[in-house]
This record gives C-alpha cells, sequence and structure tokens, in this order.
C-alpha cells in the first residue's frame, strides 16, 4: 500500500466531510456532531490547515494541525487532530501521518506537539504512546458525554 501525504485542497474537502461523519463519536470527542454540509465542514475546517493521507486516489486518513492559544510565546507548539478511516486503520496510516507531521514541524521551527485524547478512546491511547507521545496532564471528569464523567487526557511529544 502506497501512502501519498500532502497538504489538503478543496477537492479533498468532501471525503474529509464524510471521513469525519464516519469516524467521530461519543468515545474520541466530546461535541460529537454530523457534518450537514460541506459549507459548515469547509468554515470549521479549512483547506490547508490539514495533511491527507492518499491512499489509491482516496483521502485514507488526515492530520489537522493548529496552534493552541495563537500567543507567540505559545508558537513552538503544534496541536494536533487525526483522523483514519476504518479501512486503513492498523496499517501504517496513522503512523505515517504522526511522522509526516513531527518532520514538518520541525523544518519549521515547531519543538512540540501535543494533542488531546478522551480516556474513552482506549484504542488512540496506546497507539500514541507507541509514536512516542507522553501523556503530560488528565482534566479529571472534564466533559460529561452520555450521562458519564469522561477524563480529558492531554499528551505532547517532543520534537
Amino acid at each position: 500500500m502506497i501512502i501519498y501525504i500532502r497538504q489538503s485542497i478543496e477537492s479533498d474537502s468532501k471525503e474529509l466531510m464524510d471521513l469525519n461523519n464516519l469516524i467521530l463519536n461519543n468515545s474520541n470527542t466530546p461535541a460529537f456532531f454530523y457534518w450537514e454540509s460541506l459549507e459548515e465542514y469547509s468554515k470549521q475546517c479549512p483547506v490547508g490547515k490539514q495533511f491527507v493521507a492518499i491512499i489509491n486516489d482516496k483521502v485514507g486518513g488526515y492530520i489537522g494541525y493548529k496552534n493552541p492559544t495563537g500567543l507567540k510565546s505559545n508558537s513552538h507548539v503544534l496541536e494536533i487532530d487525526i483522523g483514519v478511516h476504518p479501512d486503513f486503520q492498523r496499517k501504517g496510516v496513522g503512523r505515517a501521518l504522526l511522522n509526516y507531521i513531527s518532520s514538518w514541524g520541525k523544518k519549521n521551527g515547531f519543538t512540540k506537539v501535543s494533542l488531546r485524547v478522551l480516556s474513552t478512546n482506549q484504542s488512540a491511547i496506546p497507539f500514541y504512546i507507541s509514536n512516542g507521545f507522553k501523556e503530560q496532564g488528565t482534566l479529571k471528569d472534564e466533559f460529561l458525554i452520555d450521562g458519564k464523567f469522561v477524563d480529558d487526557i492531554l499528551m505532547y511529544k517532543m520534537l
């Protein structure tokens, strides 16, 4: 399987919206919602703010990135979110995306990558650890999801 990673372009938006609608649920996001329109999706996830993994001319996954605060004193940090199509999970796509963002981050002057993961996302936590991320803290009972309190785990990797 050949994975080609590049910055997202406008023609990726529909596949990215559909991928999010497929994979996001109450176990992996505190604000589950279904994208109703491409216009709505594009406002929240603008073109060029994600890298996409292209497999056989299809979007197999993505990694979004941003500065967590917008502050100059925090400009060395990349906060990421990642999603991989179920057909490509456990096949190296997520690892390739994390490696790509780490390499891209280093080249662009970032020294730290951070992410947030719900404690209920039990498949993601060991995946992040196996890719060099460490827990830097837990926001205990940060979210109330389906009547249950859920911790928000903060993780990081130094570049």
